[in-house]
């Protein structure tokens, strides 16, 4: 009987560390409302008319400044509130290795932004920002998919997603931006209300 009783809780710590080892609280919330920046800003780039790859070739001055601005906005505040409400749904959920594990998640994505962060510097220097959405596309997604070895395999299917997209941004048949906004803005939305409907917001 104290052998059985023995190997039940070695069992239950078992589960507890591996529950531990992955933040899996996503926050409904912050998907959603990084879907609704993508929106808004893709918006503000379909009126400045830089919606075709072509028309974000040779850009300089105020309109070259602005996109950057606006996008780079767009996806810094979209990580930085995605990886804010995990920690702050870990903390609800009762997760208490959150903080280790939300630094675990963004030492994994570091790399893949970094590299996004150098080639639209590096774009942007040049004026020419026809493939940007697809360097996005492309770092991001692999930015997810890194993560998501210690995240939800949610993350991991977004990733995949984006990665998708960026391969196909990058094959000349201009729906680059098209494209981006279906993965970051519609993917970010509808992932948002799933998880906010079935796992809170």
């Amino acid at each position: 009987m104290q052998q059985r009783t023995s190997s039940v809780d070695i069992q239950t710590i078992r589960e507890a560390l591996e529950a531990n080892s992955r933040l899996t609280s996503l926050s409904g919330a912050a998907l959603l409302v990084s879907g609704l920046l993508c929106f808004l800003s893709a918006g503000l780039t379909s009126q400045s008319g830089l919606a075709e790859s072509a028309a974000r070739s040779g850009l300089g001055g105020p309109v070259l400044r602005q996109m950057v601005l606006v996008w780079s906005a767009t996806l810094l505040a979209s990580i930085a509130l995605n990886l804010l409400g995990m920690l702050r749904r870990a903390r609800l959920d009762g997760q208490p290795l959150a903080a280790r594990l939300g630094r675990r998640v963004l030492f994994a994505m570091l790399p893949a932004l970094a590299v996004g962060g150098a080639l639209t510097l590096a774009l942007a220097l040049q004026g020419s920002l026809g493939y940007i959405f697809a360097v996005w596309m492309l770092c991001y997604g692999a930015a997810l998919i890194a993560a998501s070895a210690h995240s939800l395999t949610s993350v991991r299917m977004l990733g995949m997603f984006t990665l998708m997209g960026g391969v196909l941004g990058v094959l000349g048949l201009d729906l680059d931006f098209l494209v981006f906004v279906a993965t970051f803005g519609a993917g970010h939305f509808l992932l948002g209300v799933w998880v906010g409907v079935r796992y809170g917001w």
